[in-house]
């Protein structure tokens, strides 16, 4: 499995992921990853040719900034999520930046997808570190995780 900035096709690709993960990405998720996708960063995991997953990010500050991930729902929790989160790792350390943050949804709104997503973030190394509540009628309130950049 490769690591590397996504192409215009890897993102064609990726956003195919995205709405495929409907239990994560609504309507206006999918919507503001599109808009994301062309204002930042993306990176994709690729194995003979097909993209696995997808993460894209910016900076601000002095600090990585994850604003979406996906992998394959068939092929998550076979690394490839990891693998995206340790490229950002060494991204962040190769810009002398301080941390990586996140905003998922709280522990507090129950919801099984997401349970695996903070599981997922804790296990790598993210801690909550702020809660946000909504700003824009019809959002959810999320937290903020992040990973301290060694």
């Amino acid at each position: 499995m490769k690591i590397r900035q996504a192409t215009v096709k890897d993102k064609k690709e990726a956003m195919a992921i995205a709405k495929s993960l409907n239990e994560w990405f609504n309507k206006d998720g999918i919507k503001n990853m599109a808009i994301d996708f062309k204002m930042n960063h993306v990176i994709v995991a690729k194995e003979k040719k097909k993209v696995l997953g997808f993460l894209s990010y910016t900076t601000y500050s002095g600090k990585m900034l994850l604003l979406w991930m996906g992998v394959y729902k068939g092929i998550q929790r076979s690394g490839v999520g990891k693998a995206l989160v340790d490229w950002l790792v060494k991204e962040s350390k190769r810009f002398k930046l301080y941390s990586i943050e996140v905003e998922t949804l709280p522990e507090e709104d129950i919801y099984k997808p997401y349970e695996r997503t903070r599981a997922f973030y804790y296990k790598n190394g993210f801690e909550r570190v702020l809660y946000k509540k909504a700003r824009v009628k019809g959002w959810d309130d999320q937290i903020v995780l992040e990973k301290k950049i060694k």
